[in-house]
């Protein structure tokens, strides 16, 4: 299954703070509720930022009590009024991405950079926004201008970090998650991520370190939990992995197919083996349809050649998703199955 991974913040002037997960199939799409406090201090930092409109304040109090709708009114009417307000742009863009308009969103961050070149706070949002549709070209150099400007942003560095990982340069990344880390020691979903980049450079020893830190402090954190888990997982720490994971389903809120998928890797990892196999089929009973957990069942089936059952359960997984990241194992096994009759 693949890694999960979160913290892509973009960054804001009231209390509201727009968040967006990256997570892979084993996670819920979920935001960590401890991510926003790493711009909690963006309101006192040095900004090179303009002072807001009336029209503005009254729209940034609108975010904040979740009128996104009539926030965007606001700002546009700002707009009409100043159009090189680079601020009310910059807002226009965080309430036209909360009403799901991408686009909208984009045009508004551009103004905002257009107004004001050195603008943090819209060079990242729309370096978060690019590199969310897989425009790395883009997004890196727009999200390395704003962490030369907001040297002192947690979220800055983050999400230039994910980006750098994304387009493969990892020892930047490594430097990015290390420098957000120095701003926000306390946020277990950084160094989840952190710990993750450790695990892809096969730095087990330095992952566990980070990951285990990061366990400490992450209780009740559901989507924290579930990337530490997994990142504990691949790095041979069974024990941790399990205790991370048994922390997700423990934190509240119904269990989803996914998260009893990872339980279940976990727990085999642990030598758990018939636990790992009454918690995929808990999460088959909750949706049948999740080929996920058909396939990791099949894997586990066979390895305790239950060839017949695992057989079974790779012909469900290619019903269900034929073309899936598995597709090509799930076809080979049950050829090899076939052949052992």
């Amino acid at each position: 299954m693949r890694s999960a991974r979160a913290v892509s913040l973009r960054l804001g002037f009231s209390v509201y703070a727009l968040a967006a997960v990256g997570c892979g199939a084993s996670s819920p799409a979920q935001a960590p509720a401890s991510a926003a406090s790493a711009d909690a201090r963006l309101a006192q930092s040095e900004r090179t930022v303009p002072e807001a409109s009336h029209a503005v304040q009254e729209g940034e109090a609108k975010l904040a009590g979740n009128d996104a709708a009539g926030a965007r009114a606001l700002f546009e009417q700002a707009l009409q009024e100043h159009p090189k307000d680079a601020r009310a742009a910059l807002d226009l863009g965080i309430a036209l991405e909360t009403l799901n308009d991408a686009k909208g969103a984009e045009a508004a961050y551009r103004r905002a950079i257009d107004a004001q070149s050195d603008f943090a706070e819209a060079l990242n949002n729309l370096g978060v926004l690019l590199r969310d549709r897989g425009e790395l070209g883009e997004a890196v150099p727009l999200l390395k201008r704003a962490a030369a400007v907001k040297t002192d942003s947690a979220s800055v560095h983050a999400n230039l970090a994910l980006a750098l990982e994304d387009a493969g340069e990892l020892a930047q990344a490594r430097g990015e998650y290390a420098r957000s880390l120095e701003l926000e020691p306390n946020d277990p979903m950084l160094r989840a991520n952190y710990g993750l980049l450790l695990v892809k450079l096969d730095d087990k020893q330095g992952a566990v370190t980070q990951l285990t830190r990061a366990l400490d402090a992450a209780a009740g954190d559901r989507p924290a939990l579930l990337a530490i888990g997994n990142g504990l997982r691949r790095a041979g720490d069974a024990a941790g992995a399990l205790r991370a994971m048994e922390g997700a389903v423990a934190a509240g809120g119904d269990a989803t197919p996914a998260l009893l998928s990872e339980l279940a890797l976990a727990q085999r990892a642990a030598d758990q083996r018939d636990a790992a196999i009454a918690t995929l089929e808990k999460a088959l009973k909750l949706d049948d349809t999740y080929a996920t957990a058909h396939y990791l069942l099949a894997n586990m089936l066979a390895a305790d050649k239950h060839f017949p059952d695992a057989a079974k359960h790779y012909q469900r997984y290619l019903k269900l998703a034929p073309n899936g990241d598995q597709a090509k194992q799930a076809r080979d096994r049950l050829a090899l199955i076939a052949k052992k009759k």
